[in-house]
């Protein structure tokens, strides 16, 4: 009831902004669809054709929560109609009803695939799992981080079996809360530069299926050296190739 502007499923309520706490959120929501204006930033997608549902799943200053949040904002999502879902998050932990629900889900999920471990450097997903960006469904697209100079962050986790794609990721300028704009870097950062050429694409091509939009993602991409081996596609999301991809 009364969810207007979506749902707090961390909290229960309608309250999907609780503060700095949804930094993270927020920032990801901008680099896929900040409205078109004279003054800050610029989302990858026209907000006249691609509309944010926000649902918060995770809350606290750790940006914590439980699976079963997760689920219930991804089954909330499909049934008030939405098509993509991205996933700026991850965990070491596996759930059997999370996997179940998005493998059974008609969405297509963009997953950040995770900054690295204590040490602070990236891994080989294809042998520790993070999951939901491991999880190994077809409409899944884990995404990795890339840097400026073309090559994955040093906290970047990898995997030529279990991420897809890399996207930029490091110290990128995004909303907010406060009215305000601030850098960002990491996995998360990247998964919305895919989510937001993704929702492009879907918006632009009415002849494709989301299927669809995830094959001509990866096979779209600008292939790199520096990534063979380390994702799938052995490439970069390269939002024009997409678009003009036949």
């Amino acid at each position: 009831m009364d969810d207007i502007h979506g749902w707090n499923f961390y909290s229960n309520n309608n309250k999907v902004f609780s503060g700095s706490e949804d930094s993270h959120g927020t920032h990801a929501a901008g680099t896929i669809s900040a409205s078109r204006g004279s003054y800050g930033i610029t989302g990858i997608t026209d907000n006249n054709y691609v509309k944010i549902m926000p649902l918060k799943a995770l809350g606290g200053k750790e940006g914590v929560g439980s699976p079963d949040a997760v689920i219930k904002a991804i089954k909330y999502a499909e049934e008030k109609g939405a098509s993509i879902c991205n996933l700026s998050m991850g965990t070491t932990g596996y759930s059997e009803e999370l996997a179940q629900t998005m493998k059974n889900s008609h969405m297509l999920f963009v997953v950040s695939c995770g900054n690295g471990g204590v040490s602070g450097l990236g891994y080989n997903t294809d042998v520790y799992p993070v999951y939901p960006a491991s999880l190994p469904y077809d409409n899944i697209i884990s995404v990795a981080n890339i840097l400026f100079d073309g090559t994955l962050s040093k906290d970047s986790n990898y995997g030529a079996a279990s991420v897809d794609i890399a996207a930029p990721g490091t110290y990128i300028l995004s909303t907010i809360p406060d009215n305000s704009y601030g850098y960002m870097s990491g996995t998360s950062m990247a998964a919305p530069m895919v989510t937001g050429v993704a929702a492009m694409l879907y918006s632009y091509r009415t002849d494709i299926s989301l299927a669809d939009v995830k094959t001509i993602i990866l096979n779209s991409s600008r292939k790199l050296d520096t990534l063979s081996g380390k994702v799938v596609s052995g490439g970069l999301l390269d939002a024009y190739s997409a678009l003009n991809w036949h």
